[in-house]
C-alpha cells in the first residue's frame, strides 16, 4: 500500500492508542489490514534516524557558533585592553588567512572581520590556547 494511505491509517488510530498508551494496538490494526511490519518499521528507523541527525547537526552548528563568538569576544577584549599574546596570535592567524583585510591594524577590525579570520581555523585549537595563556 502507498506510503501515504499508510500513515492516514496510523493517524485514525494514533490519538487513540496514545490514550491507551498501547502501540500494541496499532501494531495489530496494520498487521490485520495488510501492512507489513517490518516495512512500517524501517519506514520508523528511517525517520528517527533522518530526524535525529539533523537535530545533531543544528545542535553542533549552534555550538560551533557560540564558540566562535566566544572567540571573536576574547580577541576583541584582547584588543581593548591591548594584551600581547592574543594579540599577536591573531596576528599570525591574519597572516595564515587566505582573506586580505584592507587594514592590517587589529584594533579596527570589525566583530565580522575577526569572525570571518578565526572561523577558517581550527576554533577548539584557538579557544585552548588562549584559555592556556590566560591562565599563565
Amino acid at each position: 500500500m502507498m506510503k501515504k494511505e499508510l500513515l492516514n491509517k496510523m493517524d485514525e488510530f494514533i490519538l487513540s492508542s496514545i490514550k491507551d498508551s498501547d502501540s500494541s494496538t496499532i501494531d495489530s490494526f496494520l498487521e490485520e489490514s495488510g501492512y507489513d511490519m517490518n516495512d512500517i518499521n524501517k519506514i520508523a528507523d528511517k525517520s528517527y534516524k533522518k530526524t535525529s541527525f539533523s537535530i545533531k547537526g543544528q545542535m553542533n552548528s549552534e555550538r560551533d557558533e557560540m564558540l566562535l563568538e566566544k572567540a571573536v569576544r576574547y580577541f576583541q577584549e584582547a584588543i581593548d585592553k591591548n594584551i600581547e599574546k592574543p594579540i599577536s596570535y591573531l596576528r599570525n592567524l591574519v597572516a595564515t588567512n587566505q582573506i586580505a583585510f584592507q587594514h592590517r591594524n587589529l584594533d579596527k577590525l570589525s566583530h565580522d572581520e575577526i569572525k570571518s579570520i578565526i572561523k577558517d581555523h581550527n576554533l577548539l585549537e584557538i579557544l585552548e590556547n588562549l584559555e592556556e595563556d590566560e591562565e599563565l
